[in-house]
């Protein structure tokens, strides 16, 4: 994700611009930005099987049979597993009918009290978040919550919901908890949002929390990932008044407009719907390897085939380099949202800030998607590794080192850095997290890289470094004991001079 800086230091506004006959959303886009021109934090890849049927559909939960064909995820993240089954349902009005039903299966040591989820959608308001800036407040109305289909109590503060359960839940059992609200999206809000007739549902869902001896439950804090889920698997339903594109991060096949239909997928972490104004979009497909990308631009910005290129060209470089990504669908939509979610990028709405933010986007489905991490405590781990596995790239399609570069540089001097990277997030301003994460660190891995083999020697050790924890989440020193193995000798005046 990332949040545009323009001018010399100033902070971009929350609002909308004009792209064609489309409002694109601006500014306010978390800890992720660059000076004069824009950084990126883009996806980490999914393995993912789905379909997808277009067709009119009933929005109610998939009966017992078709539950119990489902895969379980390969890995989630933490020892809470969720299964969801998820109807969505668009009102004329433009709010939402969200019925869902979610399987959560304790893979701990412990008995269970009670399951924690991220309700994001309830922190979305300057009363629960004070720095929060959008048009509107997002509004969510629990109408019913149920466990084993009965009514349980719950508690909902800021974004953590805590549901209690009618008795201890034992390793290795599983839970039904069933949850029926309705949502109404923030207008021109950061992620969760709608702008005009087009709706981003981002972290729109009750996403199950980790668990690591007790549930990890953060507040909201808009200028990162404060949230956090492992990987699930999913079926989501949906119905619209009117027929709209669909993206999202199960495979959605051929794009055309729909009023309903329904999509399945396996180990996908944070589920990501768009629903597109047919009026308002243009749309191509491109190949890189066996994945498809469709490719969404706003009509009237002479943006699409630039953009699809790009991204065919993006994917299939670190495909061949890091390692094969097995999505078999990759969507970006250019709504200048700046942001990663399994299978999906938002990505800039104009040619010159493009080939920044698509670059380091597409690049997050490696690292962050594929390979996760703690993005709260350790945020370094996905996006300055992300920002430096997409200026690797820049240098060779640029054509030099100080051009892939360029934007850590300016996002190194912008403001002071911190010594360490690996911090948590509220030990960071939102100043010297843009500089530290997005600026020093690239450039430190950059440095260590000039004496040990240069940019192949760093593409090497991010494909091995890929292949060791794809699928896994990794931290801080994980990531040492990693790098002085790969590397053979003891490293620990490097890494200990930034990581603590």
């Amino acid at each position: 994700m990332l949040r545009r800086r323009t001018g010399s230091v100033d902070k971009a506004k929350t609002g909308t611009r004009a792209q064609g006959n489309l409002q694109v959303r601006t500014g306010l886009r978390s800890r992720k930005s660059v000076l004069g021109t824009v950084l990126l934090a883009a996806l980490v890849p999914l393995v993912l099987s789905s379909c997808m049927n277009t067709e009119q559909a009933d929005v109610s939960s998939v009966d017992p049979a078709e539950a119990a064909q489902r895969t379980a995820p390969e890995w989630t993240g933490s020892e809470a597993q969720g299964v969801y089954d998820i109807g969505l349902t668009l009102r004329k009005d433009g709010s939402f009918v969200v019925t869902t039903s979610i399987e959560v299966t304790n893979r701990s040591k412990d008995s269970w009290r009670d399951i924690g989820f991220y309700l994001v959608p309830n922190a979305l308001n300057a009363e629960a978040t004070p720095d929060y800036e959008a048009g509107s407040d997002a509004e969510v109305n629990i109408s019913s919550l149920k466990v084993g289909g009965k009514p349980s109590n719950y508690t909902l503060t800021n974004n953590a919901l805590t549901v209690d359960l009618p008795q201890l839940l034992k390793p290795g059992q599983t839970a039904e908890v069933s949850v029926n609200y309705g949502l109404s999206l923030p207008e021109n809000g950061p992620r969760l949002s709608r702008v005009g007739n087009n709706y981003y549902l981002a972290h729109w869902y009750p996403m199950l929390a980790p668990y690591e001896e007790g549930w990890v439950l953060r507040d909201y804090d808009g200028v990162g990932e404060s949230y956090e889920t492992g990987y699930g698997a999913y079926t989501v339903r949906y119905r619209m008044p009117q027929a709209y594109l669909v993206a999202g991060s199960a495979e959605d096949g051929k794009i055309r407009a729909v009023s309903s239909g329904v999509v399945t997928g396996t180990d996908i972490k944070d589920f990501y719907l768009a629903l597109l104004d047919p009026e308002e979009w243009e749309f191509d497909t491109r190949t890189a390897g066996s994945t498809q990308l469709r490719v969404f631009t706003p009509k009237g910005a002479e943006l699409l085939e630039e953009t699809a290129d790009m991204a065919a060209d993006t994917y299939a470089y670190f495909s061949t380099n890091i390692g094969d990504n097995p999505s078999p669908e990759v969507d970006l939509i250019a709504n200048d949202g700046y942001m990663e979610y399994p299978n999906v990028v938002e990505v800039a709405a104009d040619a010159e800030a493009q080939r920044p933010v698509l670059v380091h986007e597409l690049a997050h489905q490696w690292f962050y998607y594929r390979v996760s991490s703690d993005p709260y405590d350790e945020a370094w781990l996905d996006e300055s590794i992300t920002e430096f596995a997409a200026s690797l790239l820049n240098t060779e399609r640029l054509g030099s080192e100080e051009a892939g570069f360029a934007d850590a540089r300016t996002a190194s001097t912008a403001y002071p850095t911190k010594t360490y990277a690996n911090l948590p997030m509220d030990q960071f301003d939102d100043d010297t997290y843009y500089s530290t994460i997005y600026g020093k660190i690239p450039l430190l891995l950059n440095d260590f890289f000039a004496d040990h083999g240069g940019r192949e020697g760093a593409i090497d050790f991010l494909s091995a470094y890929y292949a060791e924890f794809k699928m896994k989440q990794v931290n801080t020193e994980e990531f040492k004991a990693f790098f002085e193995d790969y590397f053979e000798g003891d490293q620990s005046e490097y890494l200990n001079s930034w990581l603590r």
